[in-house]
């Protein structure tokens, strides 16, 4: 036990953070399934109420990378109560909103409280706990970042048939006035401010960099790769990373400390997590359009068929942390990269009959094998960091995590779409001398997608093995470095020869 863990009532610290991060990740998905109803509720297009997830994202992913020198410049309190009041305003506005301008405003201001809550848990888990308990506390705040999301869709679709779309909201505000009152009587300071100056360039950099990504990636689903503001998106957002990296390099008070990378361990765990997030985002987008579309769910029973395998993951988390602890990240990641290879290849042969019990057997195995890989993974990259870099490293894997989603989503829907035009394009084709009854052209529609849905696993396929390729590397390193340290011993050890 280090000083930090003695000084300080772990529990009650780690608990009160919990609870407002759980309020902040429920918040990314809850929308998925309430955009038709919303379009109806406002009289707006589905396409400009997609922006309440967008722009959160964007928000959320812009602000991100400023929050190393949040948790520099402000005490732990500070900053998780001003994350937390500005999050509970926001949410406040979003259920009470009685227009969609409004509406989008309170997710905006949302987002920005949102975007603090994660750097600063994970920050303070790594100053509360010795390396070697880092794991099982990394452990149980998977259950908040795994969980959370993932029973957001069903949390959604149970509300807004029950209730109604503003109960969303009022469900997740309890969370965040918890999350405050029980910060006020036991949250500590488990870092004091620092001078700290902001880098001004650096903030404008990312801001276009991240923010033009993201809104790219974002957008080319609907849109189109080909679009004008797709291209120019990627384009601006491309060029302006360049000079941010630029900016981090040069500058000698980076907003993002760039020697995170020299660290082996921490790259190879950024590579994977980036691999692994855009597999996740695809399959929650994925999975949910086939059960409906091709199988005739309603939007409840799709995410209550995802339900099982998100209280695998709580259940999974706590005790693939402790696994970490006592046996290190090798064989627990690579066990957990080719289950995820695995499962995401039986989603590639999708049919009108397969069973849903065993798709159901299959998203829970996927989701325990991701319990093996997701806090695991960020665990090793920031324990190979010191301490002094910890708020850029966890800054810098968050913001990762909100591209590699976005990016994932974006390719998979893409080809899916693609990949749905063309087969239904040469089926009409042959069928009926190019000009089907409205009957045939319904069932070709529906093999369409089902052909789309299977192709885009088998890229998202691709994904997986890319992250598996790069756990084998991982360990190969690890290996290594653990050779070497036992040879610096055993040569100290070796009696000098007289």
């Amino acid at each position: 036990m280090n000083q930090e863990t003695n000084k300080f009532k772990t529990g009650p610290i780690l608990t009160v953070l919990l609870i407002g991060a759980i309020a902040a990740i429920l918040n990314q998905t809850v929308l998925n399934v309430a955009l038709p109803t919303l379009s109806e509720e406002f009289k707006v297009s589905t396409a400009t109420t997609q922006w309440l997830i967008t722009l959160y994202m964007l928000v959320n992913g812009i602000f991100i990378p400023i929050t190393a020198f949040l948790m520099a410049r402000f005490s732990t309190r500070q900053l998780f109560f001003a994350s937390m009041i500005v999050f509970s305003i926001g949410t406040l506005i979003c259920g009470v909103a009685p227009s969609f301008a409004i509406l989008l405003s309170g997710r905006v201001v949302q987002a920005i409280g949102a975007g603090i809550v994660m750097p600063l848990l994970i920050s303070v888990v790594f100053r509360l706990f010795p390396i070697d308990k880092r794991g099982a506390a990394m452990g149980i705040v998977g259950v908040a970042i795994m969980f959370a999301p993932a029973v957001g869709p069903t949390l959604s679709g149970l509300l807004i048939t029950t209730l109604s779309w503003r109960f969303i909201f009022f469900a997740i505000l309890p969370f965040s006035l918890t999350a405050l009152i029980a910060a006020f009587f036991v949250l500590k300071n488990v870092s004091e401010p620092q001078p700290a100056k902001l880098d001004i360039l650096g903030v404008i950099a990312s801001t276009f960099g991240f923010g033009g990504i993201l809104y790219g990636f974002g957008s080319a689903g609907k849109e189109g790769w080909d679009s004008l503001i797709v291209i120019l998106s990627i384009t601006v957002g491309v060029i302006s990373l360049i000079l941010f990296v630029i900016r981090q390099l040069t500058t000698e008070k980076p907003l993002i400390d760039l020697k995170i990378f020299k660290s082996v361990e921490f790259t190879f765990s950024i590579i994977i997590s980036f691999f692994v997030n855009g597999v996740t985002y695809a399959a929650m987008i994925l999975i949910p359009i086939y059960l409906q579309s091709n199988r005739g769910m309603t939007a409840l029973e799709s995410g209550l068929f995802l339900l099982p395998g998100s209280i695998a993951m709580a259940i999974m988390s706590p005790i693939a942390g402790k696994m970490f602890d006592r046996y290190g990240i090798k064989w627990m990641g690579l066990f957990g990269t080719v289950v995820l290879v695995g499962t995401t290849l039986v989603y590639t042969n999708l049919t009108y009959t397969t069973g849903i019990v065993f798709l159901s057997f299959i998203y829970i195995v996927r989701s325990i094998g991701l319990t093996f890989l997701t806090m695991p993974i960020a665990t090793v990259g920031l324990n190979a960091l010191p301490g002094k870099l910890h708020g850029h490293g966890s800054a810098m894997q968050n913001t990762m995590l909100a591209i590699s989603g976005a990016i994932g989503a974006a390719v998979m829907t893409t080809i899916m779409a693609t990949q749905t035009k063309l087969f239904v394009s040469q089926e009409v084709k042959n069928t009926a001398g190019g000009n089907p009854t409205p009957e045939q052209l319904s069932v070709i529609s529906g093999d369409g997608l089902l052909h789309g849905i299977n192709f885009a696993f088998l890229a998202a396929s691709t994904f997986a093995v890319i992250s598996l390729i790069a756990m084998i590397l991982l360990a190969i390193s690890i290996t290594k470095k653990k050779n070497k340290k036992l040879l610096v011993e055993v040569n100290r050890n070796i009696p000098v020869q007289q």
